[in-house]
């Protein structure tokens, strides 16, 4: 069964002869008391499976099945299927003080399992339990079909890119030997040009890559100081 102990001392017994089982675990929860930040730690937690009846709220399913300890006054219940029939609760206490009660669990013994739940309630776990194997499967094999797809798409994002590199690289290299034949037709440096009009010496020269592209280009400058650039 599991106790729910209020902070004024107060219990109440729930799920009485139809906890199955109690899992200590560790996960990583949001220890942020307001949950307005995160807080991420390993806590050391705890679940009880419990058996919901044929009649109840249906379960939350986010990994692992679960449901409240005791259901909301909105939520309606409903026939449930053998596969909804059992649920984990979350008896971990993380935020006992805020909530105001803790719980505890521990498994019912195979007697009071018979009394309360009987032998439906058992045979229907034995079919839960390979429903909810065959969830899991499905579930895995989903992701993994997801995953398939998801690195087949970024494969070929890759291959695109590194097609794009190479012809880049290419495009830069073929440009770079162009641009070496050009520099080897500027006049060298300290050489009288005319340039644009302007006549003076040749202060600079040298290859240039703007854009991808390289580019021999050299600088003149006059006797004023004017300077002017030219490419081949």
């Amino acid at each position: 069964m599991i106790t729910k102990t209020n902070s004024d001392g107060t219990s109440k017994k729930l799920f009485i002869g139809r906890v199955l089982e109690v899992e200590k675990t560790t996960e990583t929860r949001n220890c942020s008391d307001t949950l307005d930040y995160s807080d991420f730690r390993t806590t050391a937690c705890t679940y009880a499976l419990v058996w919901l009846g044929e009649v109840g709220v249906l379960p939350i399913a986010r990994g692992r099945q679960t449901t409240y300890s005791e259901p909301s006054e909105w939520e309606t219940t409903q026939q449930l299927s053998v596969g909804d029939q059992f649920a984990w609760v979350d008896c971990t206490n993380l935020f006992a003080d805020r909530n105001g009660c803790s719980l505890s669990a521990e498994v019912d013994t195979f007697d009071m399992q018979l009394l309360h739940g009987g032998p439906l309630m058992l045979d229907n776990l034995v079919t839960w339990r390979q429903v909810t194997l065959q969830r899991k499967e499905q579930y895995l094999a989903e992701r993994a079909a997801a995953k398939a797809e998801y690195d087949a798409a970024e494969a070929v994002k890759a291959a695109a890119s590194a097609k794009r590199t190479a012809v880049a690289a290419a495009k830069l290299e073929a440009s770079r030997k162009a641009a070496n034949e050009d520099f080897k037709k500027i006049p060298t440096k300290g050489a009288m040009a005319t340039v644009d009009g302007i006549t003076g010496k040749v202060f600079w020269t040298g290859m240039v890559k703007y854009r991808g592209k390289y580019s021999a280009r050299y600088g003149v400058k006059d006797n004023s100081g004017k300077i002017v650039w030219c490419s081949v």
